[in-house]
């Protein structure tokens, strides 16, 4: 049975794999889309469309239309 007293915990490297962890979750949700911080990446749509939240195609649509009027 090993001797426990007197060793030191490894806590640098506990905290370095929590940290890659989340790095590694962060962007997994920029590029499903679940977060927007980096503007282009990921995949083109959305892993899930939030009610009442227009897509590019609509709001690209909404001004062509709108400058056709003026």
């Amino acid at each position: 049975m090993p001797r426990l007293i007197g060793k030191r915990s490894n806590n640098g490297a506990n905290i370095t794999v929590l940290i890659i962890l989340v790095a590694i979750f962060g962007v997994l949700l920029e590029y499903f889309g679940m977060i927007d911080i980096v503007p282009g990446f990921g995949r083109e749509g959305r892993y899930f469309q939030l009610k009442g939240q227009a897509t590019n195609e609509q709001v690209i649509e909404q001004e062509n239309q709108y400058r056709r009027d003026r």
